[in-house]
């Protein structure tokens, strides 16, 4: 729903909206219904919100010394003298602005003996008539127009980023100003970048067509009215899902590109929504935008446009390929991914970045990894006689993620046809003396004893060769007893997953340095996780008890919610164990962990767990869940 065009129609929908309420209260909706619901609050909330902000008039006026400031609001209007509230006209219900007017009253004092009335009148729907009388004299006779503008009253955006790389040279915060428009209990944050990610592929039928109709009009007639219109149809529908089709419409229209490039710059400077600037720098990114490369890095450098301003270099500048490696330089999540995508490595400091720095600290570690060691020449690097540390540390983060459990398909031709993990094991007689250094090896050493994957490789002899080659290499490592002694001295001081895994790879009993680590930090969950993975008993029960006693089961934290849930969702296998921590899940708010409570609880026998809290508890969810999911389950577990 876009913003609302006109005071009455909001408080006309504003009226639905509490009857709907209301009503409400007596029934359950279903799933598809209660999606809509949800949606359609978080609309109406943030209509509320514009409108507030509209409506929201002040006028002051000096009389004979005197300050008479009056104030309206949407529940409330003001009438301060002198900084003392002197009359209020406060509103229950927002359907009493359909009164054709309010007045409020209030007297001056001018020291003359004598008290003179000072008399205000407000009324009007689209524009706001403010007129101020003492003693019956017009001191003030003004009109405010309401324009419900859909950027009005916000904060836009751009400014916002800027400010942040004129300070920092980076964005160092990566939220934004329509963050409380986006997100709520029901549409919770993410990290910035991964819905356009994940987006609907299947666009609005004809809203490509509808929207480019909007921007010709705007092009040939920019005014509030045509940009209106344009903004409120763009912040309508996420550009990720209709952008190709809108971009074949709009190559196909062969708009006047000077106009193209005012109005996408007059959006880029108003724009208070994320899909306005993904949408004004897609159109700007469709006409020569050389003289703009610079207007446009800034904005890259947010995650959530990194992709959008990428495209708008390649398809709208010359030699973009520097400005692309800067972004890369820049962002550290989806941004990374799109830009070392679209990153050509035509030098070698480019090639020795991606080896060294590109995967660092990165979500999606093993698609990136992949292509730093493809664009990189990882195993030319790799083949030099001697390398520097650095490149050591980056090919190993680089292996690490190409090694872990579910890689892209095929990795393991391209490690061994490459000679990549020979090589690398044989540049760690050098540069192996940390457990950070040793890592790689091990993850490689596991690899390499994985009897499912060799025993399909059998009647490969070129690669068991190869195989026996790279044991050879990395065994000493292996059988070097003091990789499994610093694993339990870094395990005695603080929490290292490095070391958790290496400890684990040497089957060392690292349970009791585990529940110390806990005392010292209650809330980590690392810990919690890897006491579950023991997946032995006792270790269980102790962890459980300990849970009960130091987390707040009541009212838990977002660090608490994840050591809860690390525990419920493996205790399927030990009947009866945990109860107090299986009620918290259920009764707690968030739906994921209430489902592995559900879960458990079916696979365990009824009487462990039939007790009044628990039962209650389930009801609970069977009649107020909004998953259909939970409520089958919890109806099941009622049935039994």
């Amino acid at each position: 729903m876009n913003t609302v065009t006109s005071y009455i129609s909001f408080i006309a929908l504003f009226s639905w909206y509490d009857d709907m309420q209301v009503y409400d209260k007596f029934n359950t909706r279903k799933k598809a219904i209660m999606g809509f619901k949800d949606e359609f609050k978080r609309e109406m909330r943030n209509a509320m919100k514009d409108v507030h902000k509209e409506v929201h008039k002040t006028w002051k006026i000096d009389y004979k010394g005197h300050c008479i400031e009056v104030i309206h609001q949407l529940k409330e209007e003001l009438l301060i003298i002198d900084g003392i509230t002197v009359d209020t006209n406060k509103r229950k219900y927002l359907i009493s602005h359909l009164i054709p007017f309010s007045k409020l009253s209030g007297t001056l004092d001018l020291g003359d003996g004598v008290k003179h009335r000072v008399s205000v009148k407000l009324d009007g729907f689209i524009s706001l008539q403010c007129t101020v009388k003492i003693d019956n004299e017009t001191v003030l006779s003004d009109s405010l127009k309401l324009d419900f503008l859909p950027w009005n009253h916000k904060e836009k955006i751009v400014p916002y980023i800027e400010q942040q790389v004129r300070t920092h040279n980076k964005i160092v915060d990566d939220s934004l100003p329509d963050d409380e428009y986006m997100y709520d209990d029901n549409h919770p944050s993410v990290a910035a970048g991964l819905p356009d990610h994940h987006a609907d592929d299947v666009p609005t039928p004809l809203f490509a067509k509808k929207l480019l109709r909007l921007f010709e009009k705007q092009l040939k007639h920019p005014t509030n009215k045509t940009r209106k219109a344009t903004y409120e149809a763009i912040i309508s529908d996420n550009i990720a899902s209709y952008g190709e089709q809108f971009i074949e419409r709009f190559e196909e229209a062969e708009l006047d590109e000077s106009l193209v490039q005012r109005e996408a710059l007059w959006l880029l400077e108003h724009a208070a929504h994320r899909e306005v600037i993904k949408f004004a720098v897609t159109v700007l990114g469709c006409t020569n935008c050389e003289q703009y490369k610079e207007q446009l890095l800034p904005i890259g450098m947010h995650e959530q446009f990194t992709s959008y301003v990428i495209f708008a270099l390649k398809n709208g500048t010359r030699q973009a390929n520097n400005e692309i490696w800067q972004l890369a330089r820049s962002v550290h999540g989806f941004g990374r991914i799109t830009a070392v995508e679209q990153l050509e490595a035509t030098t070698p400091e480019i090639k020795h970045w991606l080896l060294t720095k590109g995967s660092e600290d990165i979500v999606m570690s093993d698609y990136l990894a992949y292509m730093c060691a493809i664009k990189g020449e990882l195993a030319i690097a790799l083949y030099q006689e001697t390398i520097s540390k650095e490149l050591y540390d980056g090919a190993g983060l680089i292996l690490e993620a190409l090694l872990h459990e579910g890689a892209e398909q095929g990795i393991e031709d391209y490690l061994f046809e490459n000679a990549i993990l020979y090589r690398f094991a044989s540049h760690a007689r050098i540069h192996c003396e940390s457990l950070k250094d040793f890592y790689p090896l091990m993850k490689i050493n596991r690899f390499l004893s994985d009897e499912e994957f060799w025993g399909e490789q059998s009647e490969d002899q070129w690669k068991q060769d190869e195989r026996r080659s790279i044991q050879q290499v990395i065994q000493p490592f292996m059988n070097d007893p003091k990789w499994p002694q610093l694993a339990m001295d870094a395990l005695e001081q603080d929490v290292d997953y490095k070391a958790l895994e290496i400890a684990r790879f040497y089957e060392l009993d690292i349970v009791p340095n585990l529940f110390k680590l806990l005392e010292r930090y209650p809330t980590n969950s690392e810990i919690y996780y890897a006491i579950m993975e023991t997946n032995h008993r006792q270790h269980i029960i102790d962890l459980c008890a300990f849970a009960e006693n130091h987390l707040s089961l009541s009212s838990l934290s977002d660090e608490e919610e994840d050591c809860l849930r690390y525990i419920v969702q493996d205790l399927h296998e030990h009947e009866g164990v945990g109860l107090p921590l299986i009620q918290a899940a259920l009764e707690s708010d968030t739906g994921v962990i209430q489902y592995q409570a559900l879960s458990v609880l079916s696979e365990w026998t009824p009487s462990t767990w039939q007790q009044p809290t628990i039962l209650t508890a389930i009801k609970n969810i069977a009649t107020t869940s909004k998953d259909k999911e939970d409520c089958k389950l919890a109806n099941e577990l009622l049935s039994k």
